[in-house]
């Protein structure tokens, strides 16, 4: 299989390629960014550097590569959706209508990308379902919520496949953005580096994804066959902040943890969603446990600062 893989020198990105390659596949990988090394380095992957807000620019890479499946991961994250909304809509939305068309006229086989949980607005009972109610507060939620709503045309219309997950807070090395990485990323790369992982927001509840697990969602999806549903909520386990840091004292003694519980601090989406439906239609299951993914991710980052 021939995959192209777009925000691929991203977070997720940067896991989603190599897995390809290791299970055989041929990967186009594009960005807006230069080459980076770990991509020239590695057999199996060619790398094309695209603005996908150039519609030529889509068009031409779309029709000289010939890609099977497209793995769409590109996207402007929350903070910069809020800082310039037309900006964002231009990423999330105009950009990937460009590469939905231009993947239609080249008959690519089948079409995955990441949707939001902002999709979801404030007090829907929980865990939310997938078909709960969309009524998204932010600016990153209406393009996401547009995303969907796009999906579902060209399926309706061209008969195309398509799917979309909805990713909790997914944490790993290397995440340097989004709202929820304050809340995990940076703490476990705290410890890794010893210094003091400053907790502002101890109560705050969440459901914890690894990367490598959101990996394997996503790969579930591109292989499954199921058409209709479009969009799957995706979950792994739900534990506040405070007990999640614990867990890492637990594996990690000597880690400094420093807890400041900040008045009035408000992450605007839900805690629990339900994944019923991605368990039963593509498979899903979670493989890593939060000790697991902890664990991983600090040798990881420890590894990679040994070598630095």
């Amino acid at each position: 299989m021939r995959a192209l893989v777009t925000g691929a020198t991203g977070f997720i990105g940067s896991c989603m390629v190599p897995a390809l390659v290791d299970q055989g596949n041929d990967v186009v990988a594009t960005d807006i960014v230069a080459e980076p090394r770990w991509i020239t380095s590695r057999k199996g992957v060619e790398y094309r550097r695209v603005d996908l807000c150039h519609d030529p620019d889509v068009r031409e890479l779309v029709f000289q590569e010939r890609p099977d499946k497209v793995v769409h991961l590109a996207g402007l994250p929350f903070e910069e959706c809020e800082e310039s909304p037309s900006r964002g809509f231009q990423v999330n939305l105009m950009a990937t209508f460009s590469l939905l068309e231009a993947s239609v006229t080249s008959d690519v086989a089948r079409f995955v990308m990441t949707s939001s949980l902002s999709v979801f607005g404030r007090g829907l009972a929980e865990p939310v379902l997938d078909d709960a109610e969309r009524v998204p507060e932010s600016v990153h939620g209406q393009t996401k919520l547009a995303c969907e709503h796009m999906l579902d045309w060209f399926r309706r219309v061209h008969g195309f496949s398509v799917g979309a997950v909805r990713f909790p807070w997914v944490y790993g090395p290397g995440r340097t953005t989004g709202l929820s990485a304050e809340h995990s990323s940076f703490l476990l790369d705290a410890i890794a580096r010893d210094e003091t992982a400053i907790v502002r927001n101890a109560d705050q509840v969440g459901d914890w994804l690894y990367v490598r697990d959101a990996v394997k969602a996503l790969i579930l999806l591109l292989e499954s066959d199921e058409d209709p549903p479009v969009t799957y909520n995706i979950a792994s386990g739900i534990h506040s902040v405070a007990d999640a840091m614990a867990v890492a004292q637990e594996l990690f003694p000597d880690a400094r943890v420093e807890i400041r519980r900040v008045p009035g601090a408000d992450y605007p989406y839900a805690s629990s969603f339900d994944d019923t439906r991605a368990r039963k239609r593509i498979g899903w299951n979670p493989g890593y446990s939060i000790r697991r993914g902890f664990k991983e991710h600090v040798e990881e980052v420890r590894r990679s600062l040994a070598v630095a």
